[in-house]
């Protein structure tokens, strides 16, 4: 059983690693964009884009990766504020700005008002390098416990 969660985490990992390295991608593109007024076709699909990855990758982290973790590490199952304060503890991330990450994910995924677009895109720039701070402190992580559990 815990073979197969870690199994479960090699394969959440490679998906991690490239939702990161595809979200990297769309802040290069999209860093001259935020707070222009002017926004044609184009630009705008690269920032629905960037949101996109922004929030798939947020969602990779708290709702799947930091469960699977909890699994193979006998945490007992919780909601998701519990999984970002026990994040909190381990010292991957900074609570607060995790719930921000997850708050803004839930309205990127609610959005429809264009008129709140450039808010949601100024905030994705700001808690994009936050997120993806995470990233290598969970590689850490998982490569250990998949050493430990593979041993």
């Amino acid at each position: 059983m815990k073979q197969e969660k870690i199994e479960l985490l090699k394969e959440e990992l490679a998906d991690l690693q490239l939702a990161a390295a595809h979200l990297g991608y769309s802040m290069e593109r999209c860093h001259n964009l935020i707070g222009q007024e002017e926004i044609s076709p184009e630009q705008l699909e690269r920032l629905e884009s960037l949101t996109s990855r922004f929030a798939r990758l947020a969602d990779l982290l708290i709702q799947r990766i930091f469960r699977l973790i909890d699994d193979v590490e006998l945490e007992r199952s919780c909601t998701i504020l519990d999984r970002v304060y026990r994040a909190e503890k381990r010292g991957w991330a900074n609570a607060s700005e995790l719930i921000k990450i997850r708050e803004l994910r839930n309205l990127i995924a609610h959005e429809y008002a264009n008129d709140k677009m450039p808010e949601v895109y100024a905030a994705v720039a700001t808690l994009s390098p936050i997120l993806l701070a995470v990233i290598p402190k969970i590689i850490d992580h998982v490569s250990d416990l998949i050493g430990e559990y593979s041993a």
